[in-house]
């Protein structure tokens, strides 16, 4: 998804006081990837740990990452260990970590640089576990603004990647849904998870057009999220 980092980072920056009461799907996929996260052992990384929804539900010896100050000050205000910083650019030596997970936060990167430092960051044959929303997501908001806001990568792409570091163990899809009385309340929901970060709507001009869009939808609707939940091991040491 071609986003910049600085509005990444002033849109949950922005979010972080409403952020942990409305993930509502973030949550949902953050038990899931616990479960899912029996067999990792030794130290990991949170990647775009958030407020530290996943990390607490783990329980294990993990540190968070996070690009927003704010976010990071939430997740040490849990007694966790944080670092503020880039996962395209994670600011660790090699081979430092047994595991790394992430709930819902790589499609906010560069996929292919941040699968590079992972992979680099991680021992030989260290487990990689995240979900992340993929193509499909979203139907809905391409329906009222009328063209695509989010570029949620496909299955078969992030497989492609993931292929030059990384031996795919699980891989499944699933689908969620939230329900939203009109377009305003869907579009308040984006603001208040940090979410309202798509490719256009830049512009004060921009934001208007797209008020007047989501303002205008006055019928129910559904927000869906096509979420791929995977683990994989490492291949490089």
């Amino acid at each position: 998804m071609s986003i910049s980092k600085s509005r990444v980072k002033t849109s949950f920056t922005k979010a972080i006081k409403s952020y942990e009461n409305h993930i509502y799907v973030q949550k949902q996929t953050a038990v899931k990837l616990s479960e899912l996260s029996k067999d990792l052992e030794g130290f990991g990384i949170d990647l775009g740990c958030g407020t530290g929804i996943l990390s607490t539900l783990l329980d294990k010896n993990v540190i968070g990452l996070d690009i927003s100050f704010s976010m990071a000050k939430s997740y040490k205000d849990k007694n966790l260990k944080v670092v503020v910083g880039d996962i395209e650019n994670i600011p660790f030596k090699a081979n430092t970590f047994d595991f790394a997970v992430s709930n819902f936060a790589l499609h906010w990167t560069n996929l292919e640089k941040s699968f590079k430092e992972i992979s680099r960051v991680l021992k030989k044959e260290g487990k990689f576990l995240f979900c992340m929303p993929i193509e499909n997501s979203f139907k809905v908001v391409e329906e009222i603004l009328g063209e695509k806001n989010f570029d949620f990568v496909s299955v078969e792409t992030l497989l492609k990647m993931l292929s030059y570091n990384f031996d795919i163990q699980y891989l499944e899809t699933k689908e969620y849904n939230l329900e939203f009385k009109s377009g305003l309340d869907l579009l308040l929901h984006l603001h208040l998870t940090g979410s309202s970060v798509g490719k256009v709507g830049s512009t004060v001009g921009e934001k208007r057009k797209i008020y007047k869009k989501f303002s205008s939808y006055k019928k129910p609707l559904t927000l869906n999220f096509n979420v791929v939940f995977i683990k994989a091991v490492n291949l490089q040491s």
